[in-house]
């Protein structure tokens, strides 16, 4: 094998460029899933809103 400074740099930037892909891809995917917790979260906040406010309407009624 030889010791060709070139190859060796090239191959460190191609392995280094598929980490960071890896990295990336990785961090795409934990922005998708708090994403997704944090749409939920809205949806719950929303949903106990309102029942707290049909209840409250409801107690003054009656």
């Amino acid at each position: 094998m030889s010791n060709d400074p070139d190859i060796e740099r090239n191959v460190r930037r191609t392995v280094g460029i598929a980490a960071l892909k890896r990295i990336r891809r990785l961090v795409d995917a934990d922005n998708e899933l708090e994403a997704g917790k944090q749409r939920w979260a809205r949806r719950l906040s929303i949903a106990f809103l309102l029942a707290a406010v049909l209840v409250l309407a409801w107690m003054l009624i009656r």
